[in-house]
């Protein structure tokens, strides 16, 4: 079996806004969520480990993030409109295999 490196994710504060509307956590989040968006989402255990928060919970939040302020997110995260929703996807399909 081989064994894919978890890509380190700077630590967060989770509270502390580092611009109008999006947290220190909200871009980790997000960051993690697209380092990882090639390979079906990041691994269950290194999402608990990086935000202490289940699976569905963290997914949920990322679409929470990607969808408060649409236009923010491409901007802000650097993200084009196709990313956004291939990151969706891969939420939505991580939080439906989790239920």
């Amino acid at each position: 079996m081989m064994m894919i490196e978890e890509p380190a994710v700077p630590a967060a504060d989770g509270g502390r806004a580092c611009d109008d509307a999006f947290t220190e956590r909200d871009h980790a989040m997000v960051e993690y969520a697209l380092r990882w968006v090639n390979h079906g989402g990041g691994p269950d255990q290194g999402i608990h480990t990086q935000f202490d928060t289940s699976v569905q919970e963290f997914y949920r939040g990322v679409v929470e993030i990607l969808d408060r302020d649409s236009g923010g997110a491409f901007s802000r995260f650097g993200l084009s409109p196709v990313m956004v929703t291939r990151i969706k996807a891969v939420a939505r399909r991580r939080i439906w295999m989790s239920s």
